[in-house]
């Protein structure tokens, strides 16, 4: 079938192209009454071959529940960027060219696993809990999550050449962690930006332009080759290197009109920095830039074997709001239902907050502080970002740097 449309047409379409990310309808689930039940799988490119660990990442112990016979399986083609080694072999690069690859989703039958009453054997114990400890090592993704920076802020200590120079100290000491992790088995990288990239000239209606030291102009350069150190100096360091970046309340590009969530700096910048790198393949053919579909101001995207959902955070108010959004977007179906981790920003402090399996990381502010919420709290933030491992759901190696 061929394309009627006017060169002109077609153009105009090619121009306005976004590496918008590719949200796959995950849809896991298990039901289970006690005596017998199912695990669905999401879409998965090879064979399960570890059925403890699809026990537990569904919750089950696998001590008291078990898979039951053969799984059901069903397939499907999807088209996908086709993957080539480098030249020394040691990385993944996209490749312009598409191909079709096959899906997979497995439905097991789960049921209680029947115990005799036997004196439980120490050794065997032992035993067990170094196999689990062994499972540990491998397949891990190493995340650098960064936001806040809200560059052209001022305060009484300091502004932007203060905020840039704290976050390069947090891009070389994550690095430093990097190599002291790699023990555990690094299969990729993610930069993770969680929004106020920028400070901006739209928050607060505008009132904090006499204290915003850089104009849009200025503040998106310097956001930008900021975005590009940061993939220069990771891009080296692993197989496959994600950067995500959404827009924060402090990205917005105006509010005169009520427009898309897409409508902001941080995001436009990180779709600049995505095509400069698409001019070095050779070099960067292993990094993939992702930003929300324009009509969301969040995204939910594989990182490794774990889905993790990067939103700043004004969507939910208030930090203890945050798990309610979380089951309120599950509730209506939407990507963060399949999410394991949540990766926001916005309230400029660490913190991690757990409920059952799922996980919230919230990444601390590179800002010098906020002279009004230390004249009414008395209290100032952390700076820097937060580093941690990524591997089947689960945060372990967690630090601020």
């Amino acid at each position: 079938m061929t394309d009627e449309r006017s060169l002109s047409e077609r153009l105009a379409d090619r121009l306005n192209e976004y590496p918008k990310a590719d949200e796959p309808e995950f849809t896991p689930k298990t039901e289970f009454d006690g005596t017998s039940g199912f695990i669905q799988t999401g879409p998965l490119k090879e064979a399960p071959t570890d059925y403890s660990g699809i026990l537990r990442e569904f919750g089950y112990d696998p001590e008291k529940v078990r898979i039951a016979g053969n799984p059901r399986v069903s397939r499907w083609q999807q088209r996908s960027r086709k993957l080539e080694k480098s030249e020394d072999g040691e990385r993944l690069i996209k490749t312009s060219e598409f191909e079709t690859v096959w899906l997979s989703a497995y439905r097991f039958h789960i049921a209680p696993v029947v115990s005799a009453e036997v004196e439980p054997d120490v050794n065997d114990i032992i035993k067990q809990a170094r196999a689990i400890r062994r499972q540990s090592t491998g397949a891990h993704w190493f995340v650098f999550q960064a936001g806040d920076q809200q560059l052209g802020k001022r305060s009484r200590d300091g502004s932007t050449a203060e905020i840039v120079d704290r976050y390069v100290q947090s891009v070389q000491a994550a690095k430093v962690e990097l190599a002291a992790l790699r023990r555990y088995g690094i299969d990729g990288i993610q930069i993770s930006m969680p929004g106020d990239c920028l400070e901006g000239n739209q928050s607060q209606s505008g009132k904090n332009l006499w204290l915003t030291q850089e104009t849009i102009t200025e503040q998106t350069r310097i956001f930008r080759r900021l975005l590009h150190y940061t993939v220069e100096e990771f891009a080296p360091l692993g197989a496959q290197l994600y950067v995500d970046v959404v827009n924060g309340n402090h990205d917005q590009a105006q509010r005169i009109q009520s427009t898309y969530p897409g409508d902001g700096w941080a995001t436009e910048q990180a779709i600049a920095v995505s095509d400069a790198l698409k001019l070095n393949p050779l070099a960067y053919g292993h990094v993939e830039v992702r930003v929300p579909e324009k009509w969301s101001g969040h995204m939910t995207v594989p990182v490794g074997d774990t889905v993790v959902t990067v939103v700043h955070g004004h969507q939910f108010s208030r930090a203890t709001n945050a798990m309610k959004w979380w089951q309120e977007q599950t509730f209506g179906g939407h990507g963060p239902a399949s999410a394991h981790i949540l990766q926001n920003g916005h309230f400029h402090e660490f913190a991690v907050e757990r409920a059952g399996d799922r996980i919230r990381v919230q990444s601390p502010t590179f800002d010098c502080g906020s002279d009004w919420y230390r004249e009414k709290r008395g209290v100032g933030n952390t700076r820097g970002a937060v580093v941690y491992l990524l591997k089947s759901g689960e945060v372990s190696r967690m630090s601020v740097v």
